[in-house]
């Protein structure tokens, strides 16, 4: 009998086999989660980044941002960024394209992607999700538009079967060590937070640190005594916040945004313009209402500094109109 024919088909048979046993079996895609922000207990320090910083995913895998705070997630393919605000008939909104979602929940690298924000209510922000399905390998920069160039993270996106860094559940447990360790360097600074004098005056920094990822919600620990006549310069040293110096003289401090309701879709966002534009006021005894208006964050163009002369004495209240939710608020006193 000629073996040849037999085993010719027996060993094609058996490489058929071992073709299919080699073959990489398809994957299953997965689901991982970065965490956008963070809140210290007491509400005094924010987490302003996304973590992870930089995440790895497999091409068909899915990404849910959870939100803590208030941000947003957005991927510009490269283009400008939108304005978080725009103008209407002399007034001020905040920009359609950046608070509510846009664009499908699949992303290749093309096109505008935005989460949307969450609700203003901090007790609301855990509600918002936002889920994106990467579908194309490539390395992916998003920004949170609220708080600038300076809250940015990545998606890098790899072909299926390559070997990642981390599986989903040590991705997570990564973004929450750095999420401790943003709010732990908040706590320290703000254990250093008070006025300091300088050239005859006071002067308030409010602070943030764009590398460490955090920003402080309080203006001082302790309430600032300055003597009447003194001056009191309150300054912008946090590149991811706005904030305001609002003297309300016993009224109710002003909402920062009023949502003004249309007759189909969401309501377009007013900036209050009694918070955003700044009183002529260089002096304060007590009476009436002061205001700083925006004070930009660190880097961005427009007001930094808002001084202002103290000229009775008294125990004077003061809130940051944006963060009054929040408890920003802090006290001059002139004994």
């Amino acid at each position: 009998m000629n073996m040849r024919w037999i085993l010719v088909p027996v060993l094609s048979a058996a490489m058929g086999l071992a073709g299919i046993a080699l073959a990489a079996p398809a994957q299953t895609p997965r689901t991982w989660r970065v965490i956008a922000g963070g809140v210290s207990h007491q509400g005094a320090v924010f987490a302003n980044a996304f973590f992870p910083r930089v995440l790895d995913v497999h091409a068909g895998d899915t990404v849910i941002w959870q939100f803590a705070g208030f941000h947003n997630a957005a991927f510009t393919s490269g283009q400008a960024v939108p304005p978080l605000v725009v103008e209407e008939g002399g007034k001020r909104y905040l920009n359609p394209q950046v608070v509510f979602p846009q664009g499908p929940r699949t992303y290749d690298g093309s096109g505008y992607r935005n989460s949307g924000t969450p609700p203003e209510d901090p007790k609301e922000w855990a509600r918002l999700r936002y889920a994106l399905t990467f579908t194309k390998p490539g390395t992916y920069t998003y920004v949170c538009i609220i708080h600038g160039p300076a809250m940015s993270g990545a998606v890098r996106v790899h072909p299926a079967g390559e070997r990642l860094p981390l599986t989903p559940t040590e991705a997570l447990q990564r973004a929450r060590q750095e999420r401790a360790a943003s709010l732990r360097a908040g706590e320290q600074a703000l254990g250093h937070l008070r006025a300091q004098v300088a050239g005859g005056g006071v002067r308030v920094r409010m602070v943030g640190d764009a590398q460490k990822g955090y920003s402080l919600m309080r203006y001082t620990r302790d309430p600032v005594v300055v003597r009447a006549g003194s001056t009191v310069t309150w300054e912008m040293a946090d590149p991811f916040e706005i904030h305001t110096v609002t003297f309300v003289g016993g009224r109710p401090v002003p909402p920062f945004v009023v949502p003004q309701p249309q007759s189909s879709g969401p309501p377009k966002l007013l900036l209050n313009p009694v918070v955003v534009a700044p009183t002529p006021h260089k002096e304060y005894g007590g009476n009436g209402y002061a205001n700083s208006g925006i004070l930009m964050p660190l880097g961005a163009p427009g007001p930094h500094t808002y001084s202002l002369r103290f000229t009775a004495r008294g125990h004077y209240t003061y809130w940051c109109s944006v963060h009054a939710a929040l408890g920003m608020k802090g006290v001059v006193v002139v004994p």
